[in-house]
């Protein structure tokens, strides 16, 4: 008897554990890349540079949450500071943004390729890179 009651408590508390875990989770729903205010189809930018490029991301989480969040790049810039958002209920997307002036008309941007990468710090650890492209002229 004693041992039935110590796993129904163990149960429960795996099955409270695993709701908690749930319920906080958050995800990337979708994202996107501008370039000079221009959707870049294919994450590819060809044109005038400098370009200003700005990164999107739909955060969505299972319900309202504080998001911690910060940015990283492929040339290894990244932000400063931890980032703060707040998914009001579950199941909508809220967007952020990365804002980054690229290229010159030198050799080096003729055909660069790089990244950004939103990294979730909590409520749960997830991480969604955006590659592109850049051809100066």
């Amino acid at each position: 008897m004693k041992i039935s009651k110590i796993a129904s408590i163990v149960g429960i508390l795996l099955c409270l554990g695993s709701v908690s875990l749930m319920a906080q989770s958050v995800r990337v729903g979708g994202y996107s890349l501008r370039a000079n205010g221009q959707v870049a189809q294919g994450f590819q930018y060809t044109g005038s540079c400098p370009v200003d490029l700005k990164f999107g991301w739909g955060l969505i989480g299972t319900r309202q949450a504080v998001v911690s969040y910060r940015f990283d790049r492929s040339d290894g810039g990244q932000t400063t500071k931890t980032e703060r958002v707040d998914l009001p209920k579950a199941n909508q997307s809220v967007p952020v943004y990365y804002d980054w002036q690229l290229g010159a008309n030198t050799h080096q941007f003729a055909n660069f390729t790089g990244w950004v990468n939103i990294i979730i710090e909590s409520p749960n650890p997830v991480q969604q890179k955006i590659p592109f492209t850049i051809h100066c002229r």
